[in-house]
């Protein structure tokens, strides 16, 4: 597959983890734990596809984050699977929190590879963009987690407000990454 196909591929895979990512804010659990391991898979896809393209440019440290984020789905089985090690008292005390942590991986790898991209530059414009894209949910996702276990298991309706911002955020900056991919591949595709 040519590089501009696959920056395509990768952008439109961005694009539908979006569209999962965005089933959190359901409020029904049926709905947002598929939408997170749809999104954790659909990140993982894009993120295939940016290590493909720009891996080599990105550097090994690039290409690692990478493989982080692309290894997000399976760490979240794991971390299910370890689930059933776990009593139903610490289920209720806020470890519940585990069964959303697979985007939280793969946008850390994505936030990740874009703080090597920052320096290394592997993409012709926008280097920035998939540190924006990805930072916000792990960051939320790592302060929720902290206060849920903390707290036991107690949901902070006092913050709701602030993580339905931050989930539509992640959303907007998602699909903006998306569709600068494509706009890139169809533009590699005009000058190849």
């Amino acid at each position: 597959m040519s590089k501009p196909e696959l920056i395509k591929r990768s952008g439109w895979a961005f694009v539908a983890g979006a569209f999962a990512f965005i089933t959190l804010l359901s409020g029904s659990d049926p709905i947002a734990i598929p939408g997170s391991v749809v999104s954790a898979i659909l990140l993982a896809v894009g993120m295939s596809g940016l290590r493909s393209a720009y891996g080599e440019h990105a550097g090994s440290l690039g290409r690692s984050m990478l493989l982080l984020g692309m290894l997000g789905p399976v760490l979240w089985v794991i971390a299910i699977a370890s689930m059933a090690l776990v009593t139903i008292a610490q289920i209720e005390e806020g470890f519940w929190i585990l069964i959303f942590v697979g985007p939280a991986i793969s946008l850390l790898g994505l936030t990740l590879f874009g703080l090597t991209a920052l320096r290394s530059k592997p993409m012709p414009r926008l280097n920035w963009l998939p540190v924006f894209a990805g930072i916000w949910y792990p960051v939320t996702y790592t302060l929720f987690s902290v206060y849920d276990i903390s707290h036991k298991g107690v949901f902070p309706d006092q913050y709701l407000p602030a993580l339905v911002l931050i989930v539509v955020i992640q959303f907007l900056a998602l699909c903006i990454l998306g569709f600068v991919l494509i706009d890139d591949s169809s533009k590699e595709l005009a000058t190849a």
